[in-house]
Order: C-alpha cells, then structure tokens, then sequence
C-alpha cells in the first residue's frame, strides 16, 4: 500500500539529527510513497516527520539502498521497510520491455 505522506510535517536532516541527538525519535522506517519513490519517515511520541530536502520538498529514494544508507548515517540501524505498491528500477524496465510486445 502506498503510503499518503500528506498529513505529516517535514523535516531537515538537521532536524533529524535534533531528534536524535534530544532521544525523541522512537521508529523510522522506509515506505513507498509512489511506484516509482520511497520516503524515509521519522517518528516521536508526539508527531510524524517524512524527511525533506535541505531546499524544500519531500526527498525522494528510488532505491531502499539509498533510504536505508541515509537512516544508517544518522545513526539508526534497525527500521521497517514497507514498499509495497513500489517497483525497483530494475522491474520497471521489465514491466516496460513486456508492454513492448
């Protein structure tokens, strides 16, 4: 299932870091947000962030390698993927190459 990030609040790396350093950050994790786009999303007692761009707007990942190695350099080892409704770069070409025919 595709996640509807548009209730939640964005935040900065900065912002992140914050959290982290304040102890406020209780679950991350990795969810699809698109076929084609997965966020990273933070979570506290008391609100929801979805990680945003350093100049604005949601950042998107195209790969869970890519979400996963950001949540691992602030310092957060263990989180849940959901990417349901997502396709990696690589099935997208196949989905592509067999509507072709």
């Amino acid at each position: 299932m595709i996640m509807n990030i548009g209730s939640m609040s964005l935040i900065t790396p900065v912002g992140v870091r914050a959290l982290i350093a304040a102890g406020s950050v209780e679950d991350a994790s990795i969810q699809a947000i698109s076929t084609e786009g997965l966020a990273v999303v933070i979570k506290t007692k008391k609100e929801t962030f979805v990680l945003g761009r350093m100049r604005g707007g949601i950042r998107v990942f195209v790969s869970v390698d890519g979400a996963a190695s950001v949540l691992i350099q602030f310092g957060i080892k263990g989180f849940y993927v959901n990417a349901e409704g997502w396709l990696p770069r690589t099935l997208q070409k196949q989905s592509l190459a067999g509507n072709a025919d």
